[in-house]
């Protein structure tokens, strides 16, 4: 692994820490009570719903989501937009799990690991993929526009397609098993 490389993967997950504390932190700020309408959304399964419906509008909004991250290293603001992007991200996952703490107690953290845990992994492995390419490139652009230097940009732009290719297949994991195994888990989390 290049140095780069791990000073941007040490940044992502920083970041995500980061984010997920405050998530925690701001859950202990908000009335809990106030929020009990968003614990039927945690863990509520339509019956008839269509999973292939459900798998093309998970597929559509994790690319949109990659693509936009890819997006923000295409500029210079991009690794202040994309820190917050994480940041962010970190602050839901956070309050998620706080959320499924306190609606469900001690079984929350079985719901946790049933529901929330599996498909954030590959939510976070497809947006560190490339959030990794886009702080890199956007600080090499940064540093292109600071000083007299052409950017390979042949070699930027394969790296960056190999990286967008394989958040792309990540997404698509994801997607297939939000769509089948999360929604069979969070039906046997609700038998529980």
């Amino acid at each position: 692994m290049k140095k780069k490389e791990s000073f941007s993967l040490t940044f992502i997950y920083l970041l995500m820490i980061a984010g997920f504390l405050c998530g925690l932190i701001i859950s202990r700020i908000v009335d809990l009570s106030s929020v009990t309408a968003l614990d039927s959304l945690l863990t509520t399964v339509n019956q008839n719903s269509d999973t292939y419906a459900y798998f093309v509008s998970q597929f559509v909004i994790g690319i949109i989501f990659i693509l936009f991250i890819f997006f923000l290293g295409t500029s210079v603001i991009g690794i202040p937009a994309i820190a917050f992007v994480l940041f962010t991200r970190g602050v839901q996952i956070g309050f998620s799990c706080v959320l499924f703490v306190a609606t469900y107690q001690l079984k929350g953290i079985l719901g946790i690991l049933l529901a929330l845990l599996p498909q954030v992994l590959l939510d976070i492995a497809a947006i560190v993929i490339v959030a990794v390419f886009s702080i890199e490139c956007s600080t090499h652009l940064l540093y292109c526009t600071l000083n007299p230097m052409k950017m390979n940009a042949k070699d930027y732009v394969n790296r960056g397609l190999t990286h967008l290719l394989l958040a792309f297949v990540f997404v698509l994991i994801g997607s297939y098993l939000k769509s089948t195994l999360i929604l069979k888990l969070i039906e046997l989390f609700n038998l529980i």
